[in-house]
């Protein structure tokens, strides 16, 4: 069973995460996960933070030389910005420093109430967006072994705020190398200066926006997932971790939301083509009563505003209980450009972990050989 824990707080001394499962004599290419952590930290609507921090990922155990070994993989991405922090992370805060003034839409209010230290600092450590690294670094090891097998996994923003992005190819790569060229990950010019227009607007007036993403998973075979077992869906789980980001509030398959459809038109036609089962249309986003039907799985994601605004909002003091407004921690404008990058790595993790239960292998030749043979396999 592939899985894995992370632990860190926002301003401590590192991010870490083990990840058990990998397959032995597979090559990790350090590079590649640095690069899926450079491409998270960039974005329009970024905010200060992304200025400090240059995330690279040191991994401590698992490896010998560059292949795995079978054994635990040890992931730790340093926090420079601990140096400002340590003193105030590493002791008993006084009374007068404690924080006990919640942010709404955060988890500060909850996180109080839930652990009982009588300081929301503790909360705003574990809540905060920047956990997204560690799990970034892990989802993309799990992404590059996909890749290897044939699964390739991309994104797009698709709307900031009320403003849209045209339905663009993402698996065109001269497309894909556009979207990939914008500050806001979007295809059509006109799109990205409404969402750069609609970001530069919140940031004077101290607010934040959301929006929404297309994200898609090319080559995942038929017969992922089960239906035997409510726990088992594929689609239940991906939306299980979907839903476990910061800031996701709600998801879509295929054209789930679509309300216009009707039966005839929602369900997809089953053709046979050149020696397989194919789909003319994708309404159900590749997935079947829970299992992978060989299509696309197409899914949006939509992501609320960044709760940490500078714009007043009320809140009450936890200690006094006085009304008070509401208090301001450095953020970012938005986080749909981001939240698109840790998604890609973050769904590779479940979908390779699904993968490695349908072909279990204690070494990675011997998972791509079983996932080739199932593949040119008659259906």
């Amino acid at each position: 069973m592939l899985r894995f824990l992370d632990a860190g707080e926002s301003h401590g001394k590192a991010l870490v995460a083990i990840l058990d499962g990998i397959p032995s004599n597979f090559i990790v290419d350090i590079d590649y996960i640095n690069n899926e952590l450079k491409r998270r930290q960039v974005g329009y609507g970024r905010g200060e933070r992304m200025k400090i921090e240059e995330d690279r990922v040191e991994i401590i155990s698992g490896l010998r030389g560059n292949k795995t070994t079978g054994n635990p993989i040890t992931m730790l991405i340093y926090n420079k910005d601990y140096e400002k922090w340590k003193d105030i992370i590493n002791r008993e805060p006084e009374e007068e420093e404690k924080i006990t003034i919640p942010r709404p839409g955060h988890g500060d209010l909850v996180g109080y109430f839930k652990y009982g230290s009588g300081d929301i600092r503790d909360s705003i450590e574990r809540t905060s967006a920047r956990e997204t690294a560690i799990r970034t670094a892990v989802g993309a090891l799990c992404k590059a072994m996909l890749l290897e097998i044939g699964i390739d996994i991309r994104s797009k923003v698709h709307s900031i705020g009320n403003n849209h992005d045209e339905v663009a190819d993402i698996f065109d790569n001269e497309v894909y190398e556009e979207i990939n060229k914008s500050l806001v990950r979007c295809y059509s010019k006109e799109a990205e200066e409404n969402f750069k227009k609609i970001i530069d607007i919140c940031k004077e007036e101290g607010e934040t926006i959301g929006g929404s993403i297309q994200l898609s998973i090319k080559g995942v075979p038929m017969g992922i997932g089960s239906y035997s077992q409510w726990d088992r869906k594929l689609d239940g789980i991906l939306s299980y971790g979907i839903m476990s980001l910061q800031g996701v509030k709600a998801i879509e398959f295929g054209n789930g939301l679509d309300l216009s459809l009707k039966g005839s038109t929602f369900n997809d036609e089953i053709l046979y083509k050149e020696g397989k089962f194919v789909r003319p249309t994708n309404n159900c986003g590749g997935i079947e009563a829970g299992v992978s039907n060989g299509e696309n799985i197409d899914i949006k994601v939509f992501i609320k505003p960044i709760p940490s605004i500078k714009k007043s909002i009320r809140t009450v003091d936890l200690k006094t209980k006085e009304e008070k407004s509401t208090r301001y921690e450095r953020s970012d404008v938005s986080a749909v450009v981001p939240a698109s990058i840790v998604l890609e790595n973050l769904v590779a993790f479940y979908i390779l972990r699904e993968m490695l239960l349908k072909f279990p292998s204690d070494q990675f030749m011997d998972f791509k050989r079983a996932v080739e043979i199932f593949d040119g396999r008659d259906n």
